[in-house]
């Protein structure tokens, strides 16, 4: 079967069994259950992210990679090597462990946890699993919501979410939406970000899943790297709670897929550009998926990080030439 689904939750992680992936986060992500993952690789890629999985240049080669990682898995240690680097936690406790430190960090006595995300797929995923560990702990949630009162704990996934000047007043804390992993950014766009915003002043708790995304965090805010702390990963309770067997089934049904079958899943960063320069989607690669299912026994799923991707990217692209034409 041959599935494309636009949604930015982790859930179809849970029941995939091979993934191919570029330069994306969910490389990471996907280390959580251990399972095989194939690079789709163009000479950036090569160059820049480090081997987790096989590598591939083209589709053509899936079927040959396929049975060779189903005689023998080279690549285990490997993948334990870089989940122990990505995540300083590694099971189900991530929301609730990020929870703590947070709060530990805030010296806030019984906070209001407001999360904001303005609705946004992507930025949603990595903080709506705060809600249950805060409901645990009995703390009031609010979303999306600039609250006056001092003993708000504000949480972004993105730093625009956080720039409002009353949100800013309080304390704030930047959660990644992503891991930060190794070749998961072009970095030079990066820096000249965080320089722009003077290494965002009012943020005053960025918090990181692992080594991994501690250093690089460190690297970007410079003069402010001392705001930066290991914590852990909301995002990753989802993925292996949902990865358990009982819930199998349940996720089969809700995406229209042969239970019976193996899952692949390619789950590409975007298309190759300057801020995604090992970006691997096309209509060519989708097109031969496309086929590759068709001759094989299996399922097949295109996950892309927004329902309707390419219709969203060509409305872009047609704002953005109407904006060159009218202002010049």
């Amino acid at each position: 079967m041959f599935k494309t689904i636009g949604k930015a939750e982790p859930n179809i992680l849970c029941i995939t069994d091979y993934l191919i992936g570029d330069m994306s986060d969910i490389n990471y992500e996907f280390l959580l259950l251990n399972k095989p993952l194939l690079l789709l690789s163009n000479k950036w890629l090569k160059q820049n992210f480090p081997s987790l999985g096989c590598r591939i240049g083209d589709i053509g080669q899936l079927a040959d990679v396929l049975g060779a990682i189903n005689d023998h898995d080279e690549y285990t240690k490997q993948r334990k090597k870089y989940l122990d680097e990505a995540f300083a936690v590694t099971d189900a406790s991530n929301a609730d462990v990020a929870l703590e430190t947070i709060l530990a960090a805030s010296k806030i006595d019984k906070p209001i946890l407001a999360l904001h995300h303005r609705n946004n797929i992507i930025y949603k995923s990595n903080l709506v699993p705060l809600i249950a560990a805060a409901e645990k702990l009995g703390l009031d949630v609010v979303e999306n919501i600039a609250l006056r009162d001092p003993s708000v704990i504000n949480v972004g996934a993105h730093f625009g979410c956080l720039l409002d000047p009353q949100i800013s007043k309080n304390y704030c804390v930047h959660l990644d939406h992503g891991l930060k992993g190794v070749g998961t950014a072009n970095v030079e766009i990066s820096k000249r970000d965080y320089l722009k915003h003077n290494f965002f002043p009012s943020v005053d708790l960025h918090l990181t899943a692992g080594r991994m995304g501690q250093v690089r965090t460190e690297m970007l805010l410079g003069p402010m790297k001392a705001r930066a702390m290991i914590g852990a990963y909301p995002k990753a309770t989802e993925i292996i709670n949902g990865a358990n067997p009982s819930n199998r089934e349940i996720m089969f049904k809700a995406f229209g897929l042969d239970p019976s079958l193996p899952v692949i899943t390619y789950a590409p960063a975007g298309e190759e550009s300057p801020e995604k320069p090992g970006g691997s989607l096309t209509k060519s690669v989708l097109k031969d998926l496309k086929n590759f299912e068709k001759m094989h026994n299996l399922n097949v799923v295109i996950k892309l990080k927004y329902p309707f991707y390419f219709q969203r990217k060509t409305l872009s692209s047609i704002k953005q030439r109407f904006k060159n034409v009218v202002f010049g």
